[in-house]
């Protein structure tokens, strides 16, 4: 048995290394009074099983699919969509859940999934342009609107989502490219969501004075 004498907590697994602390741990020959600390490879071990589970599924799934689309609509290739939904999903377990990752890269991460997999879907049904019209600009928007109530939540430490707001504005003027590059079409969600990521980020530069800057210094050096 493995105690950290600093922590008082027992660890369960074969570590050496308290998880809380980081101080090296100490054998104990016999039972004392302590938290016990959860086995956290177990824990991940289960979730590399539901993953490899979940892939294995996902295979089969999506070669039946193929196979049905091409016996029954070969002309409509609807099986690339589920594939990429499917693809979506794994992600999500991978990425999200298994890697444990911050909640904000999380929900930067699903948010971009979805938005590509609407892409593809317009491209494979019949490329007309709506998921760059719309839903590009429109995630923008979600995520400005994400990201304002995270910082009213997390008011103690609203500074920290600054990072996310900066993205927001690069991806904004991304779209501003695509119009320019006549991909986009209808520019007035794009202009909106420009228009929205800046005034927030502006904002908080301008409220926000020393935490912001500071804020900035750390993450960019300057």
């Amino acid at each position: 048995m493995r105690v950290c004498k600093k922590c008082h907590v027992e660890i369960l697994d074969d570590s050496s290394i308290c998880p809380l602390c980081s101080s090296v741990l100490e054998m104990e020959g016999e039972q004392r009074e302590s938290t016990g600390y959860p086995d956290v490879k177990a824990v991940s071990r289960k979730l590399s099983f539901v993953v490899r589970l979940y892939s294995f599924l996902a295979i089969i799934t999506e070669a039946v699919l193929i196979i049905l689309n091409y016996l029954y609509f070969p002309k409509i290739w609807w099986s690339a969509i589920s594939g990429i939904s499917i693809l979506y999903c794994y992600i999500t377990l991978k990425y999200s859940l298994q890697k444990n990752k911050g909640y904000k890269t999380v929900i930067v991460v699903q948010v971009v999934g979805a938005v590509l997999l609407i892409i593809a879907a317009d491209y494979i049904v019949g490329y007309r342009g709506w998921s760059v019209n719309y839903v590009l600009p429109g995630a923008v928007l979600l995520l400005e609107a994400t990201i304002g109530i995270l910082m009213i939540v997390n008011v103690s430490n609203w500074q920290s989502y600054m990072l996310m707001q900066i993205l927001t504005v690069l991806v904004s003027l991304g779209c501003v490219v695509l119009w320019k590059l006549q991909v986009i079409k209808d520019p007035i969600l794009t202009f909106l969501a420009l228009a929205v990521s800046l005034c927030m980020l502006l904002g908080t530069m301008i409220f926000g004075e020393r935490r912001a800057k500071a804020e900035l210094k750390r993450r960019f050096h300057v």
